[in-house]
């Protein structure tokens, strides 16, 4: 019974265990950032539909030659009338396709803004991932060091009731115990705020993350012109060149068409007025907008070009940093660690209550924990740098 009771207590704790993907896949569903992002481009959408729609038509009502002394009769004069009349812009040329296909960009742009933020998003989830199981590594270890301490403080203690040691190494075992308590707190501080800030960014309360730690010589590759980034500064190049074109389009005004219908007394015949509207392009000020739409669109294109430029040196000093962390990591955790782990034992074993003081046991087995912290330190800067990364290696997310 209660070996049933222990493994249904293990299933219930692995339950809450989420992998990386599954905490990135609940982000992007209920991050309200990223819906945000979404609604502009259900906007764009609608924008779309108004470029190609025409200016409203405007009525007018209206009533002419009122006379002050006698305003309200209407059978004075001629040109006395009660009028209605109706205008409408018509477009000419292609400025409604040039619209349409302005809004299209704008559509685009939201689209890829969501990609690329889902992209920063994934990176980040990953870094605080990797930081707390790293953390909670360290707290395993300083669990496993402080019953070290405890046998130590125990063995000073034998000692020192021999008369073979000083009280000093007994409070010199007390000060390292402390010490390691004071850094398993802050560890458990800094653990639980990172599962909030997870909780922040994913909407959910995660318990435990699955995922494993293993290192190894990385070559990081970019598919750089797929990039959101990328993609989206080659539609803003492409959104300007098109607002260029809308401008020299304008020298074709668009038309107004103004028709009016005049009622007047029954002594006079009713009447109508046309008349057309168009506006003459004469001090060319569409040719100087248009030009400074081409300026803004070179200028994206130089922003574009400085872009491709930092990821590819971004990329690259990440993949040395891994790679750099990585060779660190496998120095101090394959040498200098069971070196030291060698040099433990052999002070335990050898110490004969005479030949070896405790005091040279703590010193060492500080010196231990010393290097297997700072093992997790590089493993901290391999997974930092392998978690940044994930941003620049773009792979379409869902």
């Amino acid at each position: 019974m209660k070996k049933v009771a222990i493994a249904l207590s293990f299933a219930i704790s692995s339950s809450f265990a989420l992998s990386l993907d599954e905490i990135v896949d609940t982000a992007l569903k209920n991050n309200q950032n990223l819906k945000s992002i979404q609604s502009s481009i259900n906007v764009a959408d609608e924008n779309i539909n108004l470029s190609r729609k025409w200016m409203n038509p405007t009525l007018t009502l209206g009533v002419n030659d009122i006379h002050f002394d006698e305003p309200f009769k209407r059978d004075q004069e001629a040109m006395q009338a009660q009028y209605i009349g109706f205008s409408q812009v018509i477009p000419v040329g292609n400025k409604l396709d040039i619209k349409e296909e302005i809004s299209q960009k704008d559509k685009t742009i939201a689209a890829l803004q969501l990609e690329d933020t889902k992209l920063i998003l994934k990176s980040k989830i990953y870094e605080i991932s990797y930081n707390i199981l790293i953390l909670e590594r360290k707290l395993e270890l300083l669990k496993k060091y402080e019953q070290n301490i405890k046998k130590i403080e125990k063995l000073s203690q034998g000692l020192y009731s021999l008369g073979k040691s000083s009280q000093n190494e007994i409070l010199s075992a007390k000060i390292a115990y402390s010490n390691v308590q004071i850094q398993k707190q802050n560890l458990k501080n800094m653990i639980d705020n990172l599962y909030l800030k997870l909780e922040q960014i994913s909407y959910k309360k995660i318990d435990t993350i699955d995922a494993s730690l293993e290192v190894g010589k990385l070559v990081l590759n970019m598919d750089i012109q797929n990039h959101p980034k990328i993609k989206i500064q080659e539609e803003k190049i492409g959104k300007f060149n098109e607002l260029s074109k809308l401008e020299l389009e304008k020298q074709k005004g668009d038309i107004k068409v103004n028709v009016a219908y005049f009622n007047r007394d029954s002594k006079f015949k009713d009447y109508a007025n046309i008349s057309v509207n168009i506006p003459l392009s004469i001090y060319k000020t569409e040719k100087v907008k248009a030009l400074k739409q081409k300026i803004k669109a070179k200028e994206e294109r130089n922003r574009l070009e400085d872009i491709k430029q930092n990821f590819k040196i971004e990329l690259m000093s990440l993949e040395n940093n891994i790679n750099s962390a990585y060779k660190n990591y496998s120095m101090i955790h394959e040498t200098i660690i069971p070196l030291k782990q060698k040099m433990q034992k052999n002070l335990e074993n050898y110490n004969s209550f005479s030949s070896i003081k405790p005091q040279m046991i703590i010193q060492n087995l500080n010196e231990l924990i010393s290097y297997e912290l700072k093992s997790y330190e590089q493993l901290e800067k391999y997974y930092s740098n392998y978690s940044k990364s994930k941003y620049y290696r773009y792979k379409a997310l869902k």
